[in-house]
């Protein structure tokens, strides 16, 4: 039972060697490649492909509200009418005003032509009447506007008015969005920019819908690199064709780049980070040698060796926190063989 448990807490044994230095039993690992996509990875908000919050152009009091909070609208379709009497009579006016001023403006051509006015009194009546057409065109296009209309197909939203309401022009009426493409921008590092392309295909989840994967493609880049983060805002769009997906939704996007087949990946845990950088430790003909690398992508649990360390080198899996360069290693195997080999009375 001695024995065994021995066994078990070997790796936080330092032993010691006849005549020799201590050596730590550790457990170790042969680097090798590891086949991979080479893929950026990047996490973002869905927007709708075109969101717009109503607005009246003109002060008016609301008549009618003609759609249902939730429900999809088309182009064009009437949603809010503003009271329109007022804008009724102006144009009423406006329009007896030109009539008025046509048959002014007949009549001065003939008193023209009989030499009874002069030529300047016809250029007036010219001139008022051209600025009476005017006016009932402003009067015809404030009246259109007590209409107003879904600029797109889309579905809208929750209404922040009731029938009756006075608004004033800019006040938020009602939200719309068209839902049936979304669209995803997510930073990209400058990095992987060369490999990005206009049509790429994408996959992305959404924390939303477990369990579920879309696609789009790649259909905008940033021709500016931010200056601070030094990532470069690429815009996805993708379809939507159930409705499942809804602006606001976070979603993680992954895109292939192509190129790299394959790399050194190592458990997160042999990595000893230094203010200098990071750096793992070897075996090195039976001693341990920290060796400097150079990170890359990080997958659960693993991570990227881009330098410092080659097919074949021995990696130290563990003990990380007693290892010191230069100190002799075994494998746990070894150590076992060891144990078995001493005395009774030194185990």
């Amino acid at each position: 039972m001695r024995a065994l448990l021995v066994l078990l807490f070997v790796p936080s044994l330092v032993f010691a060697q006849a005549g020799g230095p201590p050596f730590i039993p550790v457990n170790m690992m042969t680097v090798a490649t590891t086949p991979v996509l080479n893929t950026v990875d990047a996490v973002g908000a869905l927007i709708a492909e075109d969101s717009v919050v109503l607005r009246p152009e003109i002060d008016g009091r609301i008549d009618k509200l003609q759609f249902k909070e939730g429900q999809p609208v088309k182009k064009g379709a009437v949603l809010v009418v503003l009271d329109d009497a007022e804008q009724r009579a102006r144009l009423a006016a406006a329009q007896a005003d030109l009539t008025l001023a046509q048959r002014r403006y007949t009549r001065s051509e003939e008193l023209v032509a009989q030499n009874f006015i002069s030529k300047q009194a016809l250029d007036e009546a010219r001139a008022n009447l051209d600025i009476l057409r005017a006016r009932l065109r402003l009067e015809q296009v404030a009246l259109d506007k007590t209409v107003i209309r879904a600029p797109f197909a889309g579905v809208v939203g929750l209404r922040q008015v009731s029938p009756g309401a006075y608004v004033g022009k800019g006040d938020d009426l009602v939200r719309l969005d068209a839902l049936g493409d979304l669209k995803l921008e997510v930073p990209v590092p400058e990095t992987a920019l060369p490999l990005v392309r206009i049509g790429q295909p994408i996959n992305l989840t959404v924390d939303a819908l477990p369990g579920r994967s879309f696609s789009g493609k790649v259909h905008a880049i940033d021709p500016v690199v931010d200056p601070v983060s030094r990532n470069v805002r690429v815009r996805a769009r993708i379809a939507n064709p159930s409705g499942a997906l809804k602006p606001g939704m976070f979603a993680r996007a992954t895109a292939d780049l192509g190129g790299k087949t394959s790399a050194i990946l190592l458990p997160e845990r042999v990595v000893v980070p230094r203010p200098d950088g990071s750096y793992v430790f070897l075996a090195v003909d039976g001693k341990a040698e920290l060796r400097k690398v150079v990170l890359g992508k990080r997958q659960p649990g693993l991570v990227e060796i881009v330098s410092g360390v080659r097919v074949g080198d021995i990696v130290i899996l563990d003990g990380q926190i007693k290892l010191r360069p230069g100190v002799p290693v075994v494998t746990l195997e070894q150590a076992a063989q060891m144990m078995k080999k001493m005395p009774a009375g030194k185990r």
